[in-house]
């Protein structure tokens, strides 16, 4: 599964989203690099219906603020 990568950061699946003018495409190989590998970009909880992923550092952050 490929994601798109916006411009104003979201991360967002390639098959549930539309392209956009500045969109950064992360094709499907380095996205399974980079999910199941490196563990580095995580699904939303309700990915299945938003597309949504998240970085896992954006994660760790929110968890730090708190």
């Amino acid at each position: 599964m490929s994601l798109r990568w916006r411009k104003n950061g979201d991360l967002i699946c390639g098959a549930k989203s539309k392209k956009e003018k500045d969109d950064c495409y992360i094709d499907d190989r380095l996205h399974y690099k980079l999910s199941l590998e490196e563990k580095v970009v995580i699904p939303n909880v309700d990915e299945h219906i938003t597309g949504l992923w998240k970085w896992r550092s954006e994660i760790n952050k929110k968890y730090e603020d708190t």
